[in-house]
């Protein structure tokens, strides 16, 4: 689709094959009200001049990549593309293969951890 916004598999935004790097707009794109279409697409929804405004959002795999992971008295916490810090819900810790996944955004959408992260889980989990 031409006019949607693609999610690479490092998490990051690309708008008509341009890189978004702007903060504003990343500021934007974590505000928004984000709907499931399908398993590959999702659509962002804003108000401009009380009209709905809506483009598409495909990502390449997971529209959210986790980051990091930090521990904080004895919880573990993602830090995710949008910048945002959540706690892992463990229930939601699934592997396709080596490659971990949690749910987040209230258990909404699926999140795919680096290779960072994914170390970092690892150290968490196992306590290092």
């Amino acid at each position: 689709m031409e006019n949607s916004i693609k999610v690479d598999l490092e998490g990051n935004l690309y708008f008509q094959e341009e890189k978004l790097t702007h903060d504003k707009i990343i500021e934007f794109f974590k505000k928004l009200d984000l709907e499931k279409i399908d398993d590959k697409t999702y659509q962002l929804k804003w108000q401009n001049n009380n009209q709905t405004q809506r483009i598409n959002v495909i990502p390449e795999d997971t529209i959210f990549v986790i980051k990091d992971v930090v521990k904080e008295n004895n919880e573990i916490k993602l830090v995710i593309n949008d910048e945002t810090m959540e706690k892992l819900e463990t229930s939601t810790l699934d592997f396709q293969g080596n490659i971990p996944y949690a749910m987040v955004k209230r258990g909404r959408i699926k999140a795919r951890f680096n290779r960072h992260a994914a170390f970092k889980l690892g150290e968490a989990i196992l306590g290092s």
